[in-house]
């Protein structure tokens, strides 16, 4: 059994915390069987966003109309667009090879790793140690154990971006935000989308409001199907069919596709990596439990990133990753702090939130003040004819207090960073009055998203 000082299972921002280690003098083992970079790079954000962006210009085009444009779109080369997310995402790759082979101090074992007793993992049949773990290793897709399901060609967020053609018509089970993201990119391309969605709104875990927003504008282009069950999966002669019931009534139909996608969340692979072998506790959900400084209950095992649940963002495992180096590398004492997280969805219309959504500030005892702001408030805005987007302001009500903020409409992920500043420096609305706004500009959205808060 060879011994390390540190073993770091999963290359996403476990690539940041083998770099640490060694720079500190640590012999490291790094286990991943690759690519390197993980969900982010491989599966998940970049190339997902390689896709969004040539969608976004379609949808601008279609909407152009509203400004006295009249524009087409002459014609989609899908073939073009999916072959440069791959060319773009195989450079990525291998600037990562390259990156770990002229690292010092660490040897990349490739192959996955799994642990046989505490502190052990075993490596295609290579047994490694160290008194210091971290677990970065990421999650997967979550497939639903529907009748049916198993015997069908679906797709996932990762297999999909292996096509080289889109399907004429699509189903897409859940309405989360990798569901809503494709059902934008897929249907900008020219295919017909269905989403069904047991939920009775999309993006459960964003504002009310928005989710209604998203569904009327995603509804112009898909087919929004929300309250339905799936509970029956076919394959036909040309595609797949899908049975739904409907929550409310409990009447059943039928939907019928070239080709299914399932998108109902992500799931942990602390499984794969057997960690019960190694005493480490999961939730019932099954993410590997950790707490605020990412430590799980194992002696000297952190987890950060996708595998414990806390937030499922690559911005969030690479604080996590931070939080963890700094208490186990250099002898620190830091919590992870959540208040001022932000995420994005990318859809159309993109959103954009971060800090309590109003039904979680009520829930955590706060008395709260909301004011919703909509983009043409703002003298751009009005430029733009913009009549989809608008802020949700979340106060605690008395105070100047920022407990949340959500955004939905073009920019909103550009446009909250001024508040998750503000709320990292103390959540206080002299933050954001302090500084003088261009004008006329969207990011004059932000300080009038606060002058109707008594």
């Amino acid at each position: 059994m060879k011994q390390y000082d540190v073993l770091v299972l999963g290359s996403g921002c476990g690539l940041d915390l083998a770099r640490q280690a060694a720079a500190g003098g640590k012999r490291v083992a790094l286990i991943d069987p690759g690519p390197l970079g993980g969900t982010c790079v491989n599966v998940g954000c970049i190339p997902s966003k390689m896709l969004i962006a040539p969608a976004d210009m379609v949808v601008e085009q279609q909407r152009a109309r509203r400004l006295g444009v009249k524009a087409t779109v002459e014609s989609i080369d899908a073939a073009s667009i999916m072959r440069r997310m791959r060319k773009g995402r195989a450079a990525s790759q291998s600037h990562l090879r390259h990156s770990i082979h002229e690292l010092d101090g660490v040897d990349h074992l490739r192959a996955a790793g799994k642990f046989v007793s505490p502190g052990v993992v075993d490596v295609a049949g290579r047994q490694v140690s160290a008194p210091l773990i971290f677990i970065a290793a990421g999650a997967r897709p979550s497939i639903p154990p529907i009748p049916g399901l198993e015997s069908v060609d679906y797709l996932t967020n990762d297999s999909f971006l292996e096509l080289t053609n889109l399907p004429e018509s699509l189903i897409i089970m859940g309405g989360g935000y990798i569901a809503v993201e494709f059902c934008h990119f897929f249907a900008a391309m020219g295919t017909r989308v269905t989403i069904l969605e047991m939920a009775d709104r999309l993006v459960t875990s964003e504002e009310p409001e928005i989710s209604a927003s998203l569904k009327e504008e995603l509804s112009k282009r898909a087919r929004i199907v929300t309250g339905a069950r799936v509970e029956a999966v076919a394959s036909r002669r040309d595609g797949v069919s899908v049975t739904a019931r409907m929550v409310e009534g409990g009447t059943t139909a039928s939907y019928h596709a070239a080709r299914l996608l399932v998108a109902v969340g992500r799931r942990s692979n602390a499984d794969l990596l057997q960690v019960n072998k190694a005493g480490i506790l999961t939730d019932k959900r099954g993410f590997i439990e950790v707490d605020g400084r990412m430590r799980t209950n194992a002696e000297g095992v952190y987890a950060v990133g996708d595998i414990n649940g806390k937030a499922m963002f690559r911005h969030a495992a690479n604080v996590q990753a931070m939080v963890a180096a700094a208490n186990a590398l250099d002898g620190a004492a830091v919590e992870m702090d959540y208040h001022a997280l932000p995420h994005a969805v990318y859809s159309w219309p993109q959103i954009a939130s971060v800090g309590l959504t109003e039904a979680q500030a009520r829930e955590a005892g706060h008395e709260v003040t909301t004011l919703l702001t909509p983009y043409s408030s703002v003298a751009k805005g009005e430029a733009l004819d913009e009549n989809v987007g608008f802020t949700k302001v979340v106060m605690k009500s008395g105070t100047e207090t920022i407990l949340g903020f959500h955004i939905i409409g073009p920019y909103a992920p550009i446009l909250i960073q001024e508040v998750v500043n503000a709320m990292q420096s103390g959540g206080h609305l002299d933050e954001i009055a302090r500084g003088v706004h261009i004008h006329p500009e969207l990011t004059e959205l932000i300080p009038t998203s606060f002058e109707g808060i008594e």
